[in-house]
């Protein structure tokens, strides 16, 4: 397998794992929703804040790192 399939591979791989991770995540808010008795307007509410909420985690987390400014001795 050369590199260039691998990488594409990795690539698919991680798709995979996010639509899988969003479904998830969809299905307990839905579950929640039934259970808290919410209506779709509160579900969308709280869909989109924890949308937010995880887009910013996952922003930080793959955010390149900034060399440190402070010079070593």
């Amino acid at each position: 397998m050369n590199e260039a399939n691998r990488k594409y591979g990795y690539i698919a791989v991680r798709m995979i794992e996010l639509i899988s991770i969003a479904a998830i995540v969809f299905g307990a808010m839905w579950n929640g929703a039934e259970t808290l008795n919410l209506k779709i307007s509160e579900f969308m509410m709280a869909y989109g804040a924890i949308g937010a909420i995880v887009s910013e985690i996952t922003a930080r987390l793959l955010k390149p790192k900034k060399p440190s400014t402070f010079r070593k001795k």
